[in-house]
């Protein structure tokens, strides 16, 4: 390992950031702008091979252009590394390539998607403490060809990262669209929405960084507004997204007293000024959005029962509504761009997966852990499929194979996910449990797993795990594990917000109350169990499944 970290650095100081090994492409975040992507240097791509030039990522979105035509199957390029490793710009670059070189004469009627690459960036995007601009989803980028010509782009996301709209460690920022929009949205409509400094907001000052040296937020906003022009969002489209943003700005700063009554202790909003506001902005009722974040609704054959929150309660609520209208935002914005960049009939297709890299924060959730997941996965397909062209070559070759035993990565993925007692399955199971806390979550894991060479147990008693993954050992905080996996709105809240007078806003609730409707009678059919929502664990081992099933062609 050490001749080829030599190699890399010494080609890394002469600029050379692009290097084989084998068919694998390595490469090195330069941090700067290099003059090697224009299309004078695509052209010396076309029609090459991986031995005709010198290494680069053009040279490997043309063997994936190449094979999809001579083999007729979708091909894919996964792009794996940490956290700031440069993935997002790698995926870029295949697409600019494609898109430069493979468009037919009506290249007019192709709708770039690189137009649409600001819109991401802003909603998808926000500083952590290893990366200004860390994406916080993970994406899989399909070009869409047919005749071997480029007819249009589609874009899948997997496990945005709802909960940093609602909380930011020390030196990190919410998403970049925040920040964005008070710093870039005239002055008029910044009154008429209520906005301040960000400063002033619970959601964005928590992790003490609402400026980031060297980017411009106000330029960047217009940039942003250009981009979602561009997809054919009316303004009163517009009006509506702006509005949402500030809506969750306001319901950050909903404070709640606490007094006791019949020995419980019963959450109240010390100002109705902030919920008003938002009432305001969302066009819906400010006495049933009261409710909302006070009270929880039980419905029985015969009535509905209103159960007073404490404080902690009334927060998770605030805060769950919060997370459940960015996500619904962004799944929409994510929609529209799809109908804009949406193909003509093709006859195959390149594939770029673009997840979030392995991540060890300062403060390591459940979000941390799929992501570290969902690269262990990666990994274990990786070597896989390495091992597989490998053993390949010895049998051409003649040679004798000795077959290599169960792969590191294999074993940690069986620890996280086989059931009855992998981590994720242990979780799960908690999560269904009524009376099941993160506590006891912690206690399972600790029991049937205290022993595994996977697992750590802190040496004092604080609600934490370390697991050992391949890229090192990552310590994770329990604190909301089970109510992040549970990913689900009241059908309350769902009910007020689809009932809203802006058309986006009912629409994109109306869209999510026919999920958890349809996610309700299924799981109603499950041997007369109570219906189960889909968790979010659950959902993203689902997601890694089909993707995998993707990449194996």
């Amino acid at each position: 390992e050490s001749s080829v970290l030599l190699c890399l650095k010494k080609r890394f100081h002469r600029n050379l950031i692009y290097t084989y090994i084998g068919k694998i492409l390595i490469s090195v975040n330069p941090f700067k702008d290099l003059n090697i992507y224009s299309e004078d240097v695509a052209t010396e791509y076309q029609q090459g091979t991986l031995s005709k030039n010198a290494p680069h990522i053009f040279a490997i979105a043309e063997m994936a252009y190449t094979l999809s035509q001579s083999s007729g199957q979708e091909q894919c390029v996964v792009i794996s590394g940490h956290s700031g490793s440069g993935k997002t710009e790698a995926a870029k670059a295949i697409v600019q390539y494609l898109t430069m070189l493979y468009q037919g004469s009506d290249s007019h009627r192709i709708r770039q998607p690189c137009n649409v690459l600001p819109i991401l960036e802003s909603f998808g995007n926000a500083r952590t403490i290893l990366n200004d601009n860390s994406s916080r989803f993970g994406k899989l980028l399909n070009v869409h060809l047919r005749h071997g010509i480029v007819v249009g782009t589609s874009i899948s996301q997997y496990l945005l990262e709802k909960s940093r709209v609602v909380f930011q460690a020390h030196g990190e920022r919410n998403y970049h669209v925040f920040y964005e929009l008070l710093a870039g949205l005239p002055v008029e409509q910044k009154e008429e929405m209520y906005l301040q400094e960000a400063e002033s907001y619970f959601y964005l000052n928590q992790g003490r960084a609402c400026d980031l040296l060297g980017k411009e937020d106000s330029q960047d906003f217009l940039v942003l507004v250009q981009a979602l022009e561009g997809i054919s969002l009316s303004d009163d489209q517009l009006s509506s997204t702006w509005a949402v943003l500030a809506a969750i700005l306001q319901l950050g700063n909903i404070c709640f007293t606490s007094y006791e009554k019949e020995s419980l202790e019963h959450a109240a909003i010390a100002s109705d000024t902030e919920i008003q506001i938002v009432a305001n902005l969302l066009c819906v009722s400010a006495e049933l959005l009261h409710s909302a974040v006070t009270h929880r609704v039980t419905v029985t054959s015969y009535d509905r029962i209103f159960t007073p929150l404490s404080v902690e309660g009334a927060i998770d609520a605030r805060d769950s509504i919060a997370k459940a209208l960015y996500y619904l935002l962004f799944e929409w914005l994510l929609l529209r761009i799809n109908e804009w960049l949406a193909p003509w009939e093709s006859d195959s297709a390149v594939g770029i997966v673009d997840i979030h890299g392995f991540e060890d924060l300062g403060v390591n959730s459940l979000e941390q852990l799929c992501i570290n997941f969902a690269n262990e996965h990666l990994q274990w397909f990786f070597s896989q499929t390495v091992i597989a062209q490998e053993e390949e070559e010895y049998s051409q070759e003649q040679l004798a194979w000795i077959p290599i035993s169960k792969m590191y990565s294999k074993s940690c993925l069986d620890f996280l996910t086989v059931k009855p007692h992998g981590i994720l399955c242990i979780l799960d199971d908690q999560t269904s449990l009524t009376q099941a806390t993160d506590h006891t979550f912690l206690q399972k894991c600790h029991y049937h797993h205290g022993n595994s060479p996977w697992y750590t147990k802190p040496k004092l008693p604080l609600p934490e795990f370390t697991v050992q993954h391949y890229a090192g050992p990552v310590t994770y905080q329990v604190h909301k594990f089970l109510n992040k996996n549970r990913d689900q709105l009241r059908p309350e809240v769902l009910d007020i917000f689809s009932q809203s007078r802006l058309k986006v806003i009912s629409h994109i609730f109306q869209r999510a109350k026919a999920v958890y409707c349809q996610q309700r009678e299924l799981g109603g059919r499950r041997k007369g169990l109570r219906p189960q929502a889909s968790t979010l664990v659950s959902k993203f081992q689902q997601s890694l499944q089909d993707l995998t099933a993707k990449l194996r062609g």
